[in-house]
């Protein structure tokens, strides 16, 4: 056992601040030594446990219990997912039940879908064309975005953005020459998923802030050639997802 001293002793002829200097260097010494023991120890585990309550009810005999379960695990697992990650991956190979196994898998994938969500560029989506108008507090004409179309399940709906509204500015930005359409565009992309911004909306003639918190943007986005009668975004969305996530199980299965 580590021994810190209560009284350092100084012999006669020691300088003070020697003797303090080794006794701490003994300290150190001692917590490092504890430290690695600590470290090396099979006892010592860095695993987190899934929650032993819903974990048992993934196998209830009750549907609706069944569910209730897999939702109560996904909103633990959210609260500390790198950790959570490896115990659900661990259960959807090892656990006894089929059914465990598949609800595991399942929570896991909306954890890596999470994962997901915060990579690639920030989207709006909205359709828009440029205009000048007089905005409130302004004295000179401004460049604005007039919105024309708000698509479904978007940030913009989410937010509350509606058809005709214009967007004289993002946060502190605004813009007093051409080309706004395409430099709104860009400024969006530059923000990662889930970030918020504030729009300066004008709305029958009155200015306000709007809130909007943007989400991924998806692959059909960058597609202009891709006939939208033809596209089905959201299963374009999914079928992204699930390769993501099929590459994330091959990099799990891979050995380090």
């Amino acid at each position: 056992m580590l021994e810190i001293p209560d009284v350092i002793v100084v012999k006669p002829g020691v300088n003070f601040r020697s003797a303090m200097h080794m006794s701490i260097q003994r300290v150190m010494i001692g917590l490092a030594s504890v430290m690695a023991w600590f470290l090396a120890s099979p006892a010592v585990s860095w695993a987190i446990e899934l929650p032993a309550g819903p974990l048992a009810n993934l196998k209830a005999e009750a549907f609706l219990k069944r569910e209730s379960a897999q939702a109560e695990l996904l909103a633990w697992a959210r609260g500390h997912p790198e950790l959570a990650m490896d115990e659900l991956f661990r259960y959807s190979k090892v656990a006894d039940d089929p059914e465990v196994r598949e609800r595991c898998l399942a929570v896991l994938h909306e954890l890596v879908n999470d994962e997901y969500q915060k990579e690639g560029e920030g989207f709006i989506g909205i359709r828009m064309l440029e205009e000048i108008a007089n905005v409130p507090g302004d004295p000179n004409p401004r460049s604005v975005i007039r919105v024309i179309q708000v698509m479904p399940d978007t940030a913009a709906q989410q937010a509350g953005l509606q058809p005709n509204d214009l967007i004289a500015g993002l946060g502190d930005l605004v813009w007093r020459e051409g080309g706004v359409t395409l430099l709104f565009g860009e400024k969006i992309r530059q923000f990662k998923p889930h970030a918020k911004v504030t729009l300066k909306v004008l709305r029958n003639g009155n200015l306000m802030d709007l809130e909007v918190t943007l989400g991924k943007r998806p692959l059909s986005a960058d597609n202009p050639f891709l006939d939208p009668q033809q596209m089905d975004p959201a299963a374009a969305e999914k079928a992204a997802k699930d390769a993501y996530f099929r590459r994330w199980l091959e990099r799990r299965k891979s050995p380090k």
